[in-house]
């Protein structure tokens, strides 16, 4: 499949399971969070080959629509995850206005999920960064700030950590993505060019997914 044909058989999926069509429907309906409904199946592939007893991280949570998402895929799938979420909890990089604490723990009790951890504070804080290191996940997912700097400072850190896959949102500028669908961010596109070894293992419309090998990812 092309690029297109991916996003919109997915988008399909998703909107064929009831639950997965619901959240992402809230989600749009009140800018919630942004990405593609495209997303929400390639997620679920991701989900469906983890542990029983996986475990995710998140760099830049927003209002929260992607931990939300890996929860509620862990209990469709009988499994149990620990979330972890790195945000600052305010306007930082250009977002509105809100209470993210309360839109985060809104997004989990209406759709009945467990509630997240959340780690408050910059990703880029030393304190954070160290705290956070001292354990692995299954899965990372980086979409925090979108500078060169700290999506370089973002990968340098926090992508070591991922021992199954790896999730770099908005880095797609070097593929031949369509006229018409976002490809992502230049800056967050040359932070991954200049910092990750291994090709990734593929994409869908913006995000780029790497399953984890033997070989160093950085």
């Amino acid at each position: 499949m092309n690029h297109k044909e991916l996003h919109d058989f997915y988008c399909q999926k998703t909107n064929e399971v009831q639950e997965l069509k619901e959240l992402r429907d809230f989600v749009e309906q009140n800018a919630f969070g942004f990405g593609e409904r495209s997303f929400y199946w390639m997620w679920k592939l991701i989900v469906d080959k983890m542990p029983k007893h996986f475990s995710f991280l998140e760099i830049g949570v927003f209002r929260g629509q992607t931990l939300a998402l890996i929860q509620m895929l862990a209990k469709l799938a009988d499994k149990e995850c620990d979330i972890y979420g790195i945000t600052p909890l305010d306007t930082t990089d250009g977002h509105w206005e809100s209470d993210y604490k309360a839109d985060i723990k809104l997004i989990h009790e209406k759709f009945n999920l467990k509630h997240p951890i959340i780690i408050k504070g910059l990703s880029t804080d030393e304190n954070i960064i160290d705290l956070i290191s001292e354990r692995k996940f299954d899965i990372v997912y980086i979409d925090g700030g979108h500078s060169y700097e700290v999506a370089k400072s973002d990968i340098l850190n926090y992508a070591p950590l991922a021992t199954n896959t790896l999730v770099i949102d908005d880095c797609c500028n070097d593929l031949d993505i369509p006229f018409g669908m976002f490809a992502g961010i230049q800056s967050v596109t040359d932070a991954v060019r200049d910092t990750i070894k291994q090709p990734h293992s593929y994409n869908v419309v913006h995000n780029k997914v790497w399953e984890i090998n033997e070989n160093p990812i950085i």
